[in-house]
């Protein structure tokens, strides 16, 4: 009497299948968390450059014509932060989030080059 062990070929296609089928939804299901990861750290990013801003400031010069070189220039995908100097006492500074979640306390950006609908974060000064 012959004593096979072991799986079919059938058995062994429907668990790759089902493998393969769990996996897909697990992706899918995490495009959502890391565009607010994304988001987050645009956030965070501008906080800095405007805490770079402030110490970079003076009374007889205002603020600095560009990003401070210490401070973070591009978003996570390699976009620029848009900065712009408003008169001689203020700023915009801004860029486009992924999600409309994170833009409310930020004020709307009409200048420094952020055109989004409705999802960008700026703060000016």
């Amino acid at each position: 009497m012959l004593n096979n062990k072991g799986f079919t070929l059938i058995e062994t296609l429907v668990v790759i299948a089902i493998i393969g089928l769990l996996s897909s939804v697990v992706v899918i299901g995490l495009g959502g968390a890391r565009s607010k990861a994304r988001d987050a750290r645009r956030i965070a990013d501008i906080r800095s450059i405007q805490s770079g801003l402030e110490v970079d400031y003076t009374a007889v010069a205002g603020y600095p014509a560009t990003i401070p070189a210490n401070a973070p220039q591009t978003d996570p995908q390699g976009t620029s932060y848009a900065y712009e100097i408003v008169g001689t006492e203020g700023y915009l500074l801004g860029i486009c989030l992924e999600n409309t979640e994170g833009t409310t306390g930020a004020a709307p950006c009409p200048a420094a080059g952020v055109s989004c609908v409705g999802n960008e974060y700026c703060v000016s000064q």
